[in-house]
């Protein structure tokens, strides 16, 4: 490692950029089966790779945007889902510990120059990556908006579909495509 102040690119292992699943155990009060159940869920929030960067105390930075998806279950509806701007590489700050790093799940490898050693990524790189990182979440959430304002504005004249859009907004769910043409639907 040259300077203290540089970033470091790594490769990441394909899906380690995917949300990571979690499991959460409920106890139930039945009296048949274990008295127990294993709850899936989906931090949509933290990748597998950023959660062992994480919880090795690593400081990194994945660039990512956020995009509408279409529920599997409920069709009709679509969510927020985080995907990384740069596929298959996360960018290391200041890492404490190569051999610890390398041996983390999801690393495949660091990015190197031609004589083996880690290449510095420019601060001003990272930056560049931010600054296009920050243009896509306000085009994003603009975006948003307006068709939240649009199916709001439908939904007055359709009492099924403003039963929906109240219920979706009391749980947060409430997204819809920003491509969805509401004259056709």
């Amino acid at each position: 490692m040259k300077a203290a102040n540089d970033w470091y690119a790594i490769r990441t292992v394909p899906g380690a950029q995917k949300p990571k699943r979690e499991y959460t155990v409920e106890k139930t009060d039945s009296k048949r089966g274990k008295g127990y159940r294993i709850i899936p869920s989906l931090d949509p929030n933290m990748s597998a790779i950023e959660r062992a960067l994480k919880d090795n105390k690593f400081s990194f930075y994945m660039p990512a945007e956020k995009r509408l998806v279409r529920d599997r279950r409920h069709t009709d509806l679509w969510k927020v889902r985080r995907f990384a701007l740069i596929v298959g590489y996360v960018f290391i700050h200041r890492p404490h510990d190569i051999d610890l790093l390398k041996q983390t799940a999801g690393v495949q490898d660091i990015v190197k120059t031609s004589d083996g050693e880690p290449m510095p990524i420019d601060l001003l790189d990272i930056l560049a990556l931010r600054a296009a990182e920050a243009e896509a979440e306000v085009e994003f959430d603009r975006q948003s908006r307006n068709a939240r304002q649009k199916v709001r504005r439908r939904a007055k004249q359709d009492p099924r579909l403003q039963k929906l859009v109240a219920k979706l907004d009391i749980t947060g769910n409430f997204t819809v495509p920003h491509d969805f043409d509401f004259e056709a639907a």
